[in-house]
C-alpha cells in the first residue's frame, strides 16, 4: 500500500510536560483518519508535526508528495485573494481580502485554498468551524470525492461519522487505533467498558470468596490454638484410648495455616483488576429566588430587524416555553447570533418575563489575564458547593490537577469549558448559548450535551452541530426567508 506520510520518533514536551511520545506513525493513500483526544492532548501539535511545520528533536518526517493543512485559525496577517478557480467559485469566495471575511467565509476560503493544491494528504483542524449545514454537507461531499489521505481533527460527531473510517485517539501521550467511524469507536469503547466491568465483577467475587476462606481457616486455627493452651498437660503414662491415632492439635493448626497461605498465594496470583470509571451524574437545581412561573418566558410577535442595510427579520413570530431547550438553526448570515442578542437586550417586539435572569455564552475564543483561581471564579453568583463545581469540571473534561489553576493558566479550550460550567451553575433561569460546542473536544461535547439535557432552566442555543441539536433540542426554529420556522416541537 502506498505511504503518504511516515513519521518516526515523535517526542514532544511543553513547559516540562510530556505531550506526545510516539515511536512511529504511517498514513496510507486513501485513508480517512479522525484524530480525537482531550483539549491539550496534542491534536493540533500532531497535525503540525505531520505537516513538517513543527519538528521535535530527533523526529523524522517523510512525505511522498504535497501535504496541505486546513488550519483552524487564519494567520493574523491579511491575505489578498488573487486565486479565482473552480474551488473558489464552488465555495463562493467573493471577498478580495481576509480582513473583511466573516468566520464562515474564512473557513470556506481555507477549504478552497487546500483543495486548489494537488496534495497526497490533507490535514484538517476543525474544518467545520463556523460553517452552516449547507457548508458542512458540501465539505463532506468534496472530501468523499477526494482520493488522497485525510487526517481530521473535529468536535463534530456527525461530520466524523460521514468522513472517516479510522479513529486515532491520543491517550497517555500515545495513539490508540480504532477501525470504523466515530460511532463505531463509541461502540468499541462501550464494549471495552462492559468487558472491564465483567472482569472486575469476576475479580471482586473471586477475591471476596478467597478472603472469606482465609478468614474461616485462620479462625479455626485460632480456636485450636486456644483449645490447646487451655488443655491440661498429659503425662507419658496416660493412654488416649481409641483416639490415640489422631494428630495432635498443634499439627492440625499448622496444616490449616499452610492451607491459608496457599489460598493467599492464589489471591496474589489473581492480581488486581481496576474498576471501570463511572461518570458521576450532575444534578442541577434552581434557586427559589430565580424560579420562573411564566409558561412562556420569551415570546416574539411580528418582529422586524435590520442590521445596517441587511433586512434580517420580517414579521417573524415565535414562543419559548418554560424549561424547554430551543435550538436556533439556519444558514450563515441569516441572523442567529443577532437573534440571541435581541433576546438579551429585550428588543422591540419581544416579550420577556420580568423575572428572567439571563446568562449569555458568546461564540468566541476565550482568553483571560486574571490571577483568580478557577474555583473562585465559578463560585461567584453560584449556589453550588465547591465539590459540586469540581464534579462538573471533571465531567466536562478537566484533569483534577488542572482545577487548581488560575484563569490565566488555562488554555482556550479549558477556559471555554470553564465559562460553560459557570453558565450552567450560575443563578440564571434562562441561558442563551451561541455555538457552545466550538473549541471543545468530542468527549467534552458529549459531557456538555448531558449537562444541557439535565439543566432545569430554559435554554435557547445556536448550533450547527447536528448531533447536539438532535439529542438536546425539544424545539427547533430554522431562520429562513426572514422568518422563524418551527421544524420540531
Amino acid at each position: 500500500m502506498y505511504e503518504s506520510i511516515r513519521v518516526k520518533n515523535i517526542d514532544l514536551e511543553y513547559n516540562g510536560k510530556n505531550i506526545l511520545d510516539i515511536t512511529e506513525l504511517t498514513i496510507y493513500e486513501g485513508e480517512r483518519i479522525g484524530l480525537i483526544g482531550r483539549n491539550g492532548s496534542g491534536k493540533t501539535s500532531l497535525l503540525r508535526i505531520l505537516l513538517g511545520d513543527l519538528k521535535p528533536t530527533g523526529c523524522e518526517v517523510i512525505h511522498n508528495g504535497n501535504v496541505i493543512m486546513i488550519p483552524q485559525i487564519l494567520s493574523d496577517q491579511n491575505q489578498n485573494i488573487s486565486i479565482s478557480n473552480y474551488w473558489t467559485s464552488l465555495w463562493q469566495i467573493n471577498a478580495k481580502s481576509t480582513t473583511v471575511m466573516s468566520g464562515g467565509e474564512e473557513t470556506r476560503y481555507r477549504i478552497s485554498k487546500a483543495f486548489s493544491e494537488q496534495a497526497v494528504c490533507i490535514l484538517a483542524d476543525e474544518p467545520t468551524s463556523h460553517l452552516d449545514q449547507e457548508g458542512v454537507e458540501l465539505l463532506i461531499q468534496q472530501l468523499n470525492y477526494y482520493t488522497g489521505a485525510l487526517v481530521i481533527v473535529s468536535h463534530d460527531r456527525y461530520f466524523l461519522d460521514s468522513t472517516v473510517h479510522k479513529i486515532w485517539e491520543i491517550k497517555d501521550n500515545g495513539i490508540l487505533e480504532y477501525y470504523g467511524n466515530y460511532s463505531d469507536y463509541l461502540n468499541q469503547i462501550e464494549f471495552e467498558r462492559k468487558q472491564q466491568e465483567k472482569q472486575y465483577n469476576i475479580y471482586v467475587n473471586e477475591s471476596e470468596k478467597l478472603i472469606r476462606s482465609i478468614e474461616t481457616i485462620k479462625n479455626k486455627a485460632n480456636k485450636l490454638q486456644t483449645k490447646q493452651v487451655g488443655k491440661p498437660i498429659k503425662n507419658n503414662t496416660q493412654q488416649d484410648g481409641r483416639l490415640s491415632g489422631q494428630r495432635p492439635i498443634g499439627s492440625k493448626e499448622k496444616s490449616m495455616n499452610r492451607i491459608a497461605k496457599s489460598i493467599e498465594k492464589r489471591l496474589e496470583i489473581l492480581g488486581e483488576v481496576n474498576a471501570p470509571k463511572v461518570q458521576n451524574k450532575i444534578f442541577f437545581r434552581q434557586s427559589e429566588a430565580v424560579k420562573l412561573h411564566n409558561e412562556f418566558p420569551i415570546m416574539g410577535e411580528n418582529i422586524c430587524k435590520n442590521l445596517g442595510s441587511i433586512h434580517l427579520f420580517d414579521e417573524a413570530s415565535f414562543v419559548v416555553p418554560l424549561g424547554k431547550k430551543v435550538a436556533i438553526t439556519g444558514d450563515n448570515g441569516t441572523g442567529k447570533t443577532t437573534f440571541l442578542k435581541m433576546v438579551l437586550s429585550n428588543d422591540e417586539g419581544l416579550t420577556i418575563s420580568k423575572k428572567a435572569k439571563i446568562g449569555y455564552f458568546k461564540q468566541q475564543n476565550y482568553k483571560s489575564t486574571s490571577n483568580e483561581s478557577l474555583l473562585q471564579f465559578l463560585s461567584q453568583d453560584s449556589d453550588y458547593k465547591s465539590h459540586e463545581l469540581i464534579a462538573m469540571l471533571v465531567q466536562i473534561g478537566f484533569e483534577v490537577q488542572d482545577i487548581r489553576k488560575s484563569l490565566n493558566q488555562l488554555s482556550g479550550g479549558e477556559l471555554t469549558k470553564a465559562m460553560l460550567v459557570k453558565m450552567l451553575s450560575g443563578q440564571y433561569n434562562i441561558l442563551l448559548m451561541d455555538e457552545p460546542s466550538t473549541f471543545l473536544d468530542t468527549q467534552s461535547v458529549e459531557a456538555l450535551e448531558s449537562m444541557m439535557i439535565a439543566y432545569q432552566g430554559t435554554i435557547v442555543f445556536v448550533s450547527h452541530d447536528i448531533r447536539l441539536i438532535d439529542n438536546v433540542a425539544d424545539i427547533i426554529y430554522e431562520i429562513r426567508d426572514k422568518k422563524l420556522n418551527k421544524i420540531k416541537g
